[in-house]
């Protein structure tokens, strides 16, 4: 009898402690986020950042998917099925390292000040164009529980918005990709960015429009998560047209700690915004987000 008691205390205290957590957990994990942004929010108080974010960026952003956790086969009738359920859990576990998940530790102090307007995040015309031909859920999660820390931030276009003509490639028309192409041919006679390219090499004439971009409407910087275009950025500092430029390029990492942000797990975000089964103990094993693939079958491999 008293064993039945502590069992159903247990499970009384257990469904608790769940709902706390769902009910309480995200306002206390926005407070550490508000109370470690407080240096930098002194730091902006004569000015708003204005920054080009890169869509490495967003995408890097989603921080939580949705995976089928099994449950083991149950009998059903004369037969078995596999059983499970749906639940969000976080891309990264306690033992990732890499360079992303660095970076990826800025972006919710980053995002905090985006929300108070200390800092203003833009898009552009090509980088909207360049996100379009991609999956959607690459920037704002393929499952139904995905969850990024770029959610509820304001993202304007800075220039605009490019408008490829429509059409099959079978009539002959060509790709949006080779339109976008065309469109930077024809801004050659830009000098900042023909300078850009012969520093960078034509094959990254996209990265360096993107730069110019933020160089010609006063922006404070190119936020980038493509390590490859930092390190060819930092090769060229010294050069023209790099050593007079207002526009820097930077990773969430280098943004941070200019303005003396604290690296913030992605883990403790968990609960934002959840309605349904969390797993706060599980993580994908390689610590990267799942490609587009992997959500046409149900699968418990990545947990």
């Amino acid at each position: 009898m008293y064993s039945q008691l502590r069992i159903c205390k247990r499970y009384i205290l257990r469904n608790k402690l769940k709902s706390w957590k769902f009910k309480y957990f995200p306002d206390l994990v926005d407070l550490l986020v508000y109370l470690s942004t407080r240096r930098a929010a002194r730091r902006l108080q004569g000015g708003q950042l204005g920054v080009l974010i890169d869509s490495n960026v967003l995408g890097h952003s989603i921080t939580h998917e949705t995976v089928w956790v099994s449950t083991g086969p149950k009998k059903w009738g004369d037969s078995y099925i596999d059983t499970g359920y749906a639940a969000r859990v976080c891309v990264y576990g306690p033992d990732a390292d890499s360079d992303v998940y660095k970076n990826v530790m800025f972006l919710p102090g980053i995002a905090s000040l985006a929300r108070e307007g200390l800092i203003i995040f833009y898009t552009s015309a090509e980088l909207r164009d360049e996100q379009d031909r991609q999956p959607i859920g690459r920037f704002r999660g393929y499952g139904l529980f995905d969850r990024g820390l770029l959610q509820n931030v304001d993202i304007k276009s800075i220039d605009g918005y490019a408008f490829p003509a429509a059409g099959s490639i079978w009539s002959g028309r060509p790709s949006a990709r080779e339109q976008q192409q065309s469109r930077l041919k024809n801004r050659e006679s830009d000098p900042l960015y023909i300078a850009l390219i012969e520093q960078m090499g034509r094959k990254n004439n996209l990265d360096a429009w993107h730069i110019c971009t933020a160089e010609r409407h006063n922006l404070f910087c190119f936020l980038t998560m493509d390590f490859k275009l930092r390190r060819i950025v930092d090769a060229n500092l010294h050069k023209e047209p790099f050593r007079s430029m207002r526009t820097r390029v930077m990773t969430p990492a280098e943004l941070g700690e200019f303005l003396g942000l604290q690296p913030i797990r992605p883990a403790l975000f968990s609960y934002h915004d959840a309605s349904w089964f969390v797993r706060p103990d599980l993580h994908h094993s390689d610590n990267i987000r799942r490609p587009l693939r992997s959500y046409r079958r149900r699968s418990d491999k990545d947990v």
